[in-house]
């Protein structure tokens, strides 16, 4: 193992372009290239490298990249299919050729629903997309607004009813059955054309809706017990089954597919293609959402659906998800760098709770890197229902490291958080060797959550001072819109690297950080603010965070709220194409 920490940067920039990384999504995965300096620094080719939180196998594809084996383990039923369809290799052609196969077959069995007719021809063609708009019903006058429809041309939306004057509140107005606007096809010269739905579009969607092959799209319940049946309003609209999240015709060319995929005959090729056909879920769903300038994608951590969205052909995502893999698996397995000396490394994927994993022995392990849930920002096992629904298993997600607040698990939530955290570090810190080091990636808003964090890891034997904190930048923005300097919401994560200790040692007790000791540090964090740099409201807190880590502060009293409002306080604005931080007086602020 090397002794120099110097080549770690205090920011790893990683943006979340590269091929990797955007071949299937998953919730808050970290980049390989943001991975593969810490694994560089802390291990030596040949070694091993454990990730107890694995999520989509990020940490063990860098591993491997690098010549390191990898023992990765989470609870994620969806998780482990994701790594496994990555770290799956198949020759090009082999996978094309199966690719066009399974299309094949799955469009003679859709038969003629995705069909459509150009204006002034009768020739039937394949649509490429249907445009689709919620519907709204004005409680005083019965008027249907088809939202679409009453759109500014900015794409604003409608501000009263147009029979009666009421004030249109979407949240208050009931509504009526989604309503299909436009159909996009192919001329054929190529050529993108759209054009209102017409009957010949409705009688087959009506007749897809009809089609007794949707009782067999596979579903699973969201019920109310699962956090994101609240927070997404699932009951009050109605969407208490994962197949309602598909309009007819889609459900159907899905149900198609997936029984072409599965009945491929060599194994690497039928997971390699079972692993596009996830990717492209959320964006064959009514979540992919429409806007005026371009498509909006599927927001990967709620159930949200857009009141104008896409039925997207799901033939066309399929296709195109197939290239993307293609292009993953050259920067994976074809890359000049790739395996360099890896001879036998490899990767092995076990589904186990962070706190429990027998599996792996007591010092057996060169190097921990891991990414746990951030708190009660995400929940991953109800986000991962709507693709293990096709999958057949389900997350046990009774243990996952979650903060519920709402429903009946919101009492002891922090407090159930804390002891699975303890837990878990307890776990890496015995099946690490002595000496030996791990890192975690971690992002909240709240000062209370990170305290819980540093005592869960000191808890578990680390020593109290890491060895290193970078800042970690995705280059991500907000889901609440681009001024993210003006909200809540971090849009960077630290990295802590803490050591364990050669043999027992003491670890020394922690210091309360009061309300003063907050204030004073986040005035020298904003003293600290480069001028000329492209720093946002997080890359503040972080600097804070630390600090206040390094110096054995607890950080219940700090939040990045607080810091909001002391860099408005000091003249700050974001700029709202960036979310840079600009002094409101600078010739930039209006930028």
């Amino acid at each position: 193992m090397k002794g120099d920490f110097s080549p770690l940067p205090e920011t790893v920039t990683a943006p979340r372009t590269d091929p990797i990384y955007n071949c299937h999504g998953y919730l808050t995965k970290v980049p390989v290239a943001a991975i593969e300096p810490f694994i560089s620094t802390f291990t030596n080719s040949g070694e091993t490298v454990a990730d107890l939180f694995a999520g989509s196998g990020m940490t063990g594809l860098a591993a491997l990249r690098l010549g390191r084996n990898a023992r990765l383990s989470d609870i994620s039923v969806l998780g482990r299919h994701i790594a496994n369809g990555y770290a799956t290799r198949v020759s090009p052609q082999s996978l094309r050729a199966a690719a066009e196969e399974v299309v094949a077959k799955a469009r003679a069995a859709l038969g003629d629903l995705y069909g459509t007719r150009r204006q002034g021809e009768e020739r039937w063609v394949e649509m490429v997309r249907t445009i689709w708009s919620f519907t709204y019903i004005c409680p005083s006058c019965g008027f249907n607004l088809i939202y679409f429809r009453h759109l500014s041309e900015g794409g604003a939306p409608p501000k009263k009813c147009p029979d009666c004057s009421a004030m249109f509140v979407r949240r208050q107005w009931p509504r009526g059955p989604d309503a299909p606007i436009e159909v996009v096809s192919r001329s054929p010269e190529g050529r993108l054309t759209d054009q209102p739905v017409t009957d010949f579009d409705r009688k087959l969607i009506a007749k897809a809706a009809a089609d007794v092959r949707q009782k067999d799209v596979p579903s699973l319940e969201i019920d109310e017990e699962r956090e994101m049946f609240s927070r997404s309003g699932l009951g009050k609209a109605g969407l208490v089954q994962t197949r309602d999240f598909f309009c007819p015709r889609n459900a159907i060319a899905l149900l198609e597919l997936w029984r072409a995929i599965n009945g491929v005959e060599f194994e690497d090729v039928r997971q390699k293609l079972r692993f596009a056909f996830t990717a492209i879920l959320p964006r064959a769903s009514r979540r992919y959402q429409w806007s005026a300038q371009r498509p909006l994608n599927a927001q990967n951590q709620t159930y949200y659906i857009a009141p104008v969205y896409y039925e997207w052909n799901v033939f066309e995502l399929f296709e195109r998800k197939v290239a993307a893999a293609l292009r993953s698996d050259e920067a994976l397995f074809e890359d000049s760098s790739l395996f360099g000396g890896a001879a036998g490394a490899d990767v092995d994927y076990v589904l186990a709770s962070a706190n429990h994993v027998p599996h792996l022995s007591s010092e057996s392990i060169d190097y921990v890197f891991t990414d746990p849930p951030f708190g009660s920002n995400i929940f991953y096992s109800d986000m991962s229902l709507f693709h293990e629904a096709w999958l057949g298993e389900v997350t046990a997600h009774a243990t996952e490291a979650v903060v519920h607040t709402t429903g009946k698990r919101k009492t002891g939530a922090a407090e159930r958080y804390e002891a699975l955290l303890s837990s878990a570090f307890a776990e890496a810190f015995r099946i690490l060797k002595p000496g030996r080091y791990m890192s975690v990636v971690f992002g909240n808003s709240s000062g209370r959550i990170w305290g819980l964090v540093q005592r869960a890891i000191r808890s578990a034997g680390f020593r109290a001072t890491p060895v290193h904190v970078a800042i970690l930048d995705k280059g991500q923005r907000s889901v609440k819109g681009l001024n993210s300097g003006s909200e809540s919401v971090v849009t960077v994560d630290l990295i802590l690297t803490i050591q364990k200790p050669m043999s027992a040692e003491s670890v020394p007790d922690t210091h309360v950080l009061r309300n003063g000791d907050t204030q004073r540090l986040i005035a020298e964090a904003i003293r600290e603010i480069p001028e000329n740099a492209s720093h946002n409201a997080s890359h503040v807190y972080a600097r804070i965070l630390r600090k206040a880590i390094q110096q054995h502060y607890i950080l219940d009293e700090l939040h990045l709220t607080d810091v909001l409002l002391a860099l408005r306080d000091a003249g700050y604005i974001a700029n709202r194409k960036t979310g840079s931080l600009i002094l409101a007086n600078s010739r930039s602020a209006t930028a």
